[in-house]
């Protein structure tokens, strides 16, 4: 696997075309695509995640291949990536997921809720005054945390209430290229310590990410020792 980190060359952010191509996550999606994708028939065998580094874009990939340049704005830096994992190590992460609720109705028709609003449609349904609600930002953690929690345990990792934060809520909805259909994805960003319970789970939760929207930068757990 190698993990590459993807800036723009000097210059490049002064070219009108390359921003109307980032304009909203099907795009990003799309210009990120375009550095793995070598034919028609190519799956997505890459994680990554968005950041800004002096106002300008930088982009984290986990992938099988070493993305190309082949638009010629980009600086690819690219590195064999192999962490060295075991029972018991404490790591620094972060991590931008989509977490959802699975649900079926009456008709066994499934249903797909980010977990804060889950939360609140059932506060709703509960009849709690909306005056009485928690703040957004303590549903925001509490949730987060719990979803966490549960890809922990199935993905090898275990993280303590008291050692992350959740933040960052925020709902987009877009269309795909000549789609009818609207995507709608919510995120949540999670910064703290982890602890490494089994490792070979863990490695396939860092190769292959965790939570649903992977192909639109979610999922992709970015790791280090601790700092203290």
């Amino acid at each position: 696997m190698y993990m590459s980190r993807i800036r723009l060359q000097s210059g490049a952010s002064e070219n009108k075309d390359f921003w109307k191509s980032l304009g909203n996550t099907y795009q990003t999606h799309h210009l990120l695509w375009s550095l793995f994708s070598d034919g028609p028939e190519r799956s997505r065998d890459f994680l990554y995640r968005q950041e800004k580094s002096e106002n300008l874009p930088t982009f984290y990939c986990v992938s099988d291949r070493i993305p190309e340049n082949t638009g010629g704005v980009w600086q690819v830096e690219s590195k064999n990536y192999e962490p060295a994992l075991h029972a018991d190590q404490r790591l620094s992460f972060s991590l931008c997921a989509n977490p959802i609720r699975t649900k079926r109705d009456e008709n066994k028709k499934q249903h797909r809720h980010d977990v804060v609003m889950n939360a609140k449609n059932q506060l709703k349904q509960e009849g709690i005054p909306r005056e009485e609600w928690p703040l957004e930002a303590e549903i925001v953690q509490k949730q987060g945390f719990e979803w966490l929690a549960r890809k922990g345990e199935q993905y090898g990792f275990m993280v303590g209430a008291n050692e992350i934060r959740v933040d960052g809520y925020r709902q987009e909805r877009f269309y795909k290229a000549k789609g009818k259909h609207q995507v709608n994805i919510s995120t949540i960003d999670f910064t703290g310590l982890l602890t490494v319970t089994d490792p070979e789970r863990f490695k396939e939760a860092l190769y292959g990410g965790i939570g649903p929207a992977k192909g639109f930068g979610c999922g992709l757990i970015m790791v280090r020792r601790p700092s203290i």
